[in-house]
């Protein structure tokens, strides 16, 4: 049963990266059935390896139904993005911010460069799970998770600043958001059980996802900036895509829900 449930929680985690990422895209790209589940799929294989590596599995077995949720989510973000950027080959002229990676906002015109920098990059995310350092105190989960928010923001930056500028304030963003919310791996952290250091980094990645994209995409209400402004918008897809933000909702208060339950001074 424990591990139904486990593949449950790890499906509402895809299903709420796919629920921003059709609000966000569906304007420019319509609604895509086929597409929609990609992220739940990434999620289920992530989560199976995960369980089925001995290594792995250990400290998997050491999660609360919450700590999976994100980690989960924070290791498909980061293959997603190297995936978009060393592997998928697509069209670019829709993009103001291209997906393929670039050499400083420069084209890189070799797959063979993109594949194999792009391999690199999967090993070390992957290495970083490995890390086996306990952490314990208040102050190492607030240390680790603006690190871990710095990071993301750096490769935010190299992706988007040839061509968007560099934001000194919106480099900060992430970090920030994240030392604030720090508080909370914390709070539900078994001390008998510590975190390993390469398992928070990647529950601070999808922490710092499902917090930021949810603020961009419900609350300001952003069109998506890695699409030129001036590519015509579907209105059928803006007047429906309301029911994403719902099916959000309901994640966001079964997922507290669940936080409550396993808050470990109750």
């Amino acid at each position: 049963m424990d591990f139904v449930i486990q593949c449950v929680i790890v499906c509402a985690s895809g299903l709420y990266t796919s629920l921003w990422g059709a609000f966000k895209d569906g304007p420019y790209e319509g609604f895509k059935l086929r597409t929609f589940p990609r992220s739940i799929y990434f999620h289920i294989v992530i989560f199976s390896l995960l369980y089925m590596i001995p290594y792995f599995s250990d400290n998997l077995s050491k999660l609360n139904l919450v700590e999976l949720f994100f980690l989960v989510m924070g290791i498909e973000r980061f293959l997603a993005e190297i995936y978009k950027g060393f592997f998928r080959t697509e069209d670019q002229s829709k993009y103001f911010v291209p997906s393929r990676i670039t050499f400083f906002g420069r084209y890189v015109g070799s797959d063979l460069l993109r594949y194999g920098i792009g391999s690199l990059i999967i090993l070390i995310v992957f290495a970083f799970l490995l890390v086996e350092i306990p952490i314990e105190s208040y102050w190492s989960y607030l240390v680790v998770a603006y690190a871990t928010g710095c990071v993301v923001a750096l490769g935010g930056a190299y992706k988007d600043a040839p061509f968007e500028g560099f934001k000194p304030f919106k480099f900060q963003r992430s970090g920030m958001v994240l030392a604030m919310f720090s508080p909370l791996f914390f709070f539900i952290a078994d001390q008998d059980k510590p975190l390993s250091l390469g398992f928070l980094i990647y529950m601070n990645g999808g922490l710092e996802r499902f917090t930021v994209e949810y603020y961009k995409t419900y609350v300001q209400r952003n069109m998506s900036g890695k699409f030129k402004p001036d590519l015509p918008r579907l209105q059928d897809q803006l007047d429906t895509r309301e029911r994403f933000h719902y099916l959000a909702l309901i994640i966001i208060i079964s997922l507290v829900l669940l936080y409550v339950n396993e808050l470990k001074w109750i």
